[in-house]
């Protein structure tokens, strides 16, 4: 009996031993397993693929698009992976270009940032490009015919289907409304889609901040108006602390019947922008001479930022009716012209010593 029981004894610490060396091999087994499924679907491969993940994806979908796309091992492992990174709910729509190479961490660290992957020719309007430079730019990109895009940007009425906010009246030109950013064309993107896609980005901003900010400021300016004095107040400023304080001053012009006196307007007038312009140059006739016309141009004069379309909706509170360009790329201001020839001296005088000094 004593024999039976020291057996039984010497048999529950073994068994004890191999629950534990087989739950051990199991875990063993399970972070090999983990680790393997883990890691890139194929180490050596170059090949990269492009997928698009939709907007309100799960990551159970992602997972599925991967999975077809064989980008990852395992639908369940990417998930679990996704949730223990605290990334999952940092994931963006877009397309976004893989490799086979790539971890599973590697891939969501690429999702959650949102890099997408952007095809195409890639395109630059920087801000206060005129549509006229604008259409040099895609012309030499090979995305359409200057005469195609002379004819649309001049006819509104073309877009009215696809954006609400162009059919006014007073809006005789798609100048300013061609959003200045970085964009990405298929080559064979016709005049009209490319045109639409500038457009389509300013009907976005145009929807989330302009119209609220001209509801709030109780403007009785129109859009075309409001984006026309951005357009100068663009061309005109260097500092962004400027823009509101140069709106300001249009805008006391104005309440005054004073024609804006912008040497921005009488550039638009010409084919090619001048480096500097001369007094005989004020005496042009053309609508966009605003030294012999009051109010506004025609048209804008170029494509403004929202900075430039912030600043004419919320100018800064002044007297001032006259500024100046420093040589720090600031202005002096000045509320009578006595004051403002002064500053044009001063002006000039730095100028000219900075260029003395160039030379020599």
């Amino acid at each position: 009996m004593d024999n039976i029981d020291n057996n039984k004894k010497r048999t529950k610490p073994k068994i004890f031993k191999i629950i534990i060396s087989t739950f051990l091999i199991l875990v063993v087994f399970v972070g090999v397993f983990i680790y393997f499924q883990i890691g890139p679907y194929d180490k050596n491969s170059k090949k990269e693929i492009v997928v698009e993940i939709p907007s309100g994806s799960t990551t159970k979908n992602i997972a599925d698009i991967l999975y077809k796309n064989k980008l990852i091992k395992n639908k369940i492992v990417f998930e679990y992976n996704a949730k223990v990174s605290n990334k999952s709910t940092e994931f963006k729509a877009g397309k976004y270009k893989l490799s086979q190479s790539q971890t599973n961490n590697e891939i969501i660290d690429i999702i959650a940032s949102g890099k997408v992957y952007n095809e195409g020719i890639k395109v630059t309007i920087p801000e206060g490009m005129t549509y006229k430079e604008t259409i040099d730019i895609l012309v030499d990109k090979k995305l359409g015919k200057k005469e195609t895009y002379e004819k649309l940007i001049n006819s509104p009425k073309d877009f009215y289907d696809e954006f609400e906010f162009l059919n006014q009246e007073d809006i005789v030109s798609l100048e300013g409304f061609l959003y200045p950013s970085t964009y990405y064309f298929d080559k064979k993107s016709s005049e009209k889609e490319v045109l639409s896609v500038f457009l389509n980005q300013f009907d976005k901003i145009y929807n989330n901040q302009i119209k609220e900010e001209m509801i709030k400021t109780k403007t009785d300016m129109t859009l075309q108006e409001v984006v026309n004095l951005a357009s100068i107040v663009e061309k005109e400023a260097v500092l962004d602390d400027d823009r509101p304080v140069i709106a300001s001053v249009f805008f006391n012009r104005l309440d005054i019947d004073m024609p804006l006196q912008s040497d921005a307007t009488i550039q638009y007038a010409f084919d090619k922008r001048k480096e500097i312009v001369l007094y005989k140059d004020l005496e042009i006739d053309s609508p966009y001479n605003s030294y012999k016309n009051k109010g506004l141009p025609p048209t804008p004069i170029a494509n403004p930022s929202i900075k430039s379309i912030e600043a004419v909706l919320n100018p800064s509170e002044t007297d001032y009716l006259y500024f100046v360009a420093k040589m720090d790329g600031g202005n002096n201001y000045s509320k009578t012209y006595d004051e403002h020839l002064k500053y044009v001296k001063e002006y000039k005088e730095e100028r000219d010593k900075l260029k003395k000094e160039n030379v020599e």
